[in-house]
């Protein structure tokens, strides 16, 4: 078969949408299906335009965008825009696809799809990684029941209408879609961990390297610094313990590294660092190169984001220290495996409370086997990606 896969970012970029996605278009490939990617020659990272190729078998379509990964919400949707017309241009010159299948960058890129084979005469699938218009209410960006969270809803349905397969990060993101997606097409899966699950000693070298003491606590923040992240209780901690409290790293980019590097130039003492995102070669030993991970989600983005921080930890063996809501995916996960430490939002005493313990190495060895073990039961890379192209081959029969 023959399938287009829409997003608008896709490697060598770091957007990790792209990341998942190419996992999945080399499943395929694997299999005899002939795959096109459509994507922007913009990058998440605004680094220099990629240009069109091959990666894996797998054939890339570049359009011009604009490197609007990072950027204001205005630059962000300016690239989102750009990126929806070039693409169905280039579209309509592509072969025909038995299937396509869209992820949510841009918002709204579903339509394309539905558009697309309706022009076409083929099918449509959905991987959601974002909910939308839920996203831009939780940014306070349209308001709930009003006139254009009505319209957006609207649109968000028609996206969905007549799709084969519909794919969510999880039970609350599957919550979240059951009012627009046809509910014999919805479907859960979580993304699975960038690579095999299994022990990752501390690498001494790569420690020494970047200046890390071998006995001290290293907490690691791993990825997008987005907007639906919560860091002020993790930066207010830091403050607290000052310069005799754990190293705090914030390693990769996104709206909200200024905020870091706002409070690091405010509060030298804290022990704050930044650093930028490590390609994917050296990606396991970075890290692997943390004691315990940090992730975090704002209340509000319950259902509607499921950031992916929990499976790269749990898949090494480092317990998760997670700020967020427990009705939520990475909550829920927790909680079921024990494999970290759980903090309700705002909760600054909860949270000293968790890096006292996780100052323990027994604590911290006996977190990490149970985030191990939920990894290898729940995230395998090989299971997910398999699952994933099974349900997509059903789709496009």
């Amino acid at each position: 078969m023959r399938l287009l896969l829409l997003n608008q970012f896709y490697p060598p970029d770091v957007a990790p949408t792209g990341r998942y996605l190419h996992n999945l278009a080399r499943e395929l490939v694997s299999r005899g299906h002939q795959v096109d990617v459509l994507c922007s020659r913009g990058r998440y990272d605004d680094g220099a335009p990629v240009a069109p190729g091959e990666l894996d078998g797998v054939r890339i379509e570049r359009v011009a965008g604009l490197a609007a990964g990072s950027g204001s919400l205005l630059r962000r949707g300016a690239g989102f825009g750009w990126f929806l017309v070039s693409a169905a241009a280039r579209a309509r010159r592509l072969p025909r696809p038995d299937l396509i299948l869209s992820l949510t960058t841009p918002p709204y890129v579903g339509l394309l799809a539905r558009l697309l084979a309706s022009w076409r005469g083929g099918r449509h699938a959905h991987w959601v990684m974002d909910v939308y218009p839920d996203v831009l209410a939780a940014h306070g960006l349209v308001r709930r029941g009003g006139l254009a969270w009505r319209a957006l809803s609207a649109l968000a349905r028609l996206s969905l209408r007549e799709s084969r397969l519909v794919v969510a990060l999880g039970p609350e993101m599957k919550r979240s879609l059951a009012a627009c997606a046809p509910p014999e097409a919805l479907r859960a899966l979580p993304l699975w961990a960038p690579f095999e699950p299994s022990a990752e000693p501390r690498s001494t070298a790569r420690r020494q390297a970047l200046g890390w003491g071998e006995d001290e606590l290293v907490l690691l923040y791993s990825g997008n610094l987005g907007r639906s992240h919560l860091l002020g209780e993790f930066l207010e901690a830091a403050r607290r313990l000052g310069p005799g409290g754990p190293r705090w790293v914030f390693a990769g980019g996104g709206p909200q590294r200024a905020t870091v590097e706002s409070f690091r130039a405010r509060h030298p003492e804290a022990r704050v660092e930044c650093r930028p995102y490590v390609d994917d070669g050296e990606l396991r030993e970075a890290l692997a190169a943390g004691d315990v991970h940090l992730a975090s989600l704002a209340p509000a983005f319950s259902g509607v984001v499921v950031p992916s921080k929990l499976q790269a930890a749990f898949a090494l063996g480092r317990p998760l220290l997670f700020v967020g809501p427990r009705a939520c995916e990475a909550g829920r996960w927790l909680e079921e495996s024990g494999g970290g430490w759980l903090v309700e939002p705002g909760d600054v005493e909860g949270l000293l409370h968790a890096l006292a313990q996780a100052g323990d190495a027994a604590q911290r060895h006996s977190r990490g086997q149970s985030a191990l073990d939920f990894a290898r039961r729940t995230f395998d890379p090989r299971q997910g990606v398999a699952q994933l192209a099974d349900w997509l081959e059903q789709a496009a029969r």
